[in-house]
């Protein structure tokens, strides 16, 4: 019953990068360090519980039945729960850490290593255009405001060192599991909206039109539109997208600023590490999130939804609704399992009712 390798100490703070720039980049730093300092406790608290218990455990035998091995049971669980999410905040952490060190660029009295990521120029210029045709379509302070956060807070997630054949086989295992009658009813008392059944997938790359439409409890064929209107104004999309947007689609889909914006449209958009996934469903917002596809092809994306949160056998799992399995189907996968797929951060939807803002606003409009 030995638990599985300890993890890894949190991101060091670079102590030079930035430590000489102004007050917005010192609170930032500042925010760094209580964080890389709640993390590193985290972890030895984790790692003491770890090391009385593989002390207690490790080379012995129980009766299954008896309330020292049901207490084991229980400890080991929180033991492997309890490392899942502490390895995706230090994830987000790391992240968090390399884009300052990027933004505020080395102080003189310690520079930085050459490694240090660079500010990508095309994310840039996407996000700016996409601010600006918001501000354009007349959205309101707020949505702006959050727009801009969420689009800023993009980034990538779940396990970096998934391979294609660890991918095909984790989608295999949740296909196979079917309709799990446990699961089933562990699903429906747990966390979540659980399935609205909205829309149903028409060509080959619009899974992000069904996973919205599902989300947001929206006629498929009203995001599709709002889709398709959304790359045509799109100033970072190039001319001959703009021009045939309806093929974009097909052919590639939507990337992930463009999701934010099209849920923003709808209602409230939010950018969220998976980390926090349970709890943002619990709070009754499903989250649309970028995994790798069935064929574990690990330059592509596919867009699906979780809608419901629940505990089974020790561990977090997921209700997941897939375009490429229609709209009344539910899978279900762990939380283990949604590492190895994911690749995004997810995006939490919340309804907006009464204030959702037209995104078609052209001249000659009626």
């Amino acid at each position: 019953m030995a638990v599985a390798q300890t993890p890894s100490l949190p991101a060091a703070v670079p102590s030079g990068c930035g430590a000489a720039a102004d007050n917005a980049s010192q609170s930032s730093k500042t925010d760094l360090n209580q964080r890389h300092d709640a993390l590193l406790k985290r972890f030895q608290q984790w790692k003491v519980r770890a090391d009385n218990f593989n002390q207690k455990y490790t080379g012995r035998e129980f009766d299954a039945d008896s309330q020292e091995a049901k207490d084991g049971a229980a400890e080991q669980a929180w033991l492997s729960q309890e490392a899942q999410n502490y390895v995706r905040a230090a994830k987000l952490f790391k992240s968090d850490v390399d884009k300052f060190t990027a933004l505020n660029g080395p102080a003189a009295e310690q520079p930085c290593s050459e490694s240090t990521p660079k500010v990508d120029p095309e994310s840039v210029r996407v996000i700016n255009a996409m601010n600006a045709l918001a501000k354009k379509l007349g959205w309101s302070a707020d949505k702006l405001a959050r727009l801009d956060t969420a689009l800023h807070k993009l980034s990538s997630d779940g396990d970096p060192n998934s391979t294609s054949l660890q991918i095909r086989s984790t989608w295999q295992g949740i296909i196979a599991r079917g309709q799990d009658a446990d699961l089933v009813r562990e699903a429906s008392q747990g966390g979540g909206l659980g399935f609205p059944g909205a829309g149903t997938q028409t060509v080959n790359n619009d899974c992000t039109v069904f996973a919205l439409a599902n989300a947001a409890g929206l006629p498929y064929g009203a995001v599709a539109a709002r889709a398709t209107e959304l790359i045509h104004q799109g100033d970072w999309r190039r001319a001959d997208e703009r021009a045939n947007p309806q093929a974009v689609i097909e052919r590639h889909g939507l990337n992930g600023g463009e999701v934010v914006m099209l849920a923003e449209a709808f209602g409230q958009s939010e950018v969220v590490p998976s980390s926090d996934f349970a709890k943002t469903l619990h709070a009754g917002r499903p989250v649309m999130i970028n995994v790798i596809p069935a064929d574990g092809n690990m330059r592509s994306g596919h867009e699906v939804v979780l809608t419901k949160t629940f505990q089974h056998r020790g561990e977090t799992w997921f209700e997941m609704m897939d375009s490429n399995q229609g709209p009344q189907r539910r899978l279900f996968l762990s939380s283990s399992e949604l590492n190895t797929m994911l690749q995004e951060n997810g995006v939490a939807y919340r309804p907006n009712s009464g204030t959702t803002p037209k995104l078609i606003r052209n001249s000659g409009d009626s």
